[in-house]
């Protein structure tokens, strides 16, 4: 099932916390890969388990909030901004210093996410922080 994620994946997977410290304490790396669905960073994968929590924990040991770029998902701000959670959308633009603006490979925006999943929260907030209302999706 697990094939060979990093156990830091299989710990946010399962969504233990606690677990996911030590692992970065004891010097895992907090922008590993997990093995299926497109490889995506360990950020990406707690934003789309949802778990606060966990995203604040990588962040705070170093994850990268650009890397995914070039995964189905974007970066980990469009992919916050898809499942319209304004708690961890705030949390990546202040902590992580998220790019608004960046584009994924179909040109969309995390406002366009944002848009998307209906969350006026989310759309607000991106508006706030400068993201750009111009730029146009192919």
């Amino acid at each position: 099932y697990h094939g060979v994620s990093p156990a830091l994946i299989i710990a946010i997977e399962k969504g233990n916390i606690d677990i996911v410290k030590l692992l970065l304490e004891k010097g895992a790396n907090p922008n590993a890969t997990e093995c299926k669905s497109g490889s995506n960073p360990a950020l990406i994968v707690a934003i789309k388990k949802i778990n606060i929590g966990i995203v604040a924990v990588l962040l705070e040991k170093g994850a990268d909030p650009s890397i995914g770029f070039n995964t189905y998902d974007g970066t980990p701000l469009q992919c916050a901004s898809k499942t319209g959670n304004d708690n961890i959308i705030k949390l990546l633009i202040t902590k992580g210093k998220a790019d608004v603006n960046a584009v994924d490979m179909r040109n969309c925006t995390p406002l366009f996410n944002a848009v998307k999943s209906g969350s006026i929260e989310a759309v607000d907030i991106l508006l706030t922080n400068g993201a750009r209302t111009d730029v146009v999706s192919e």
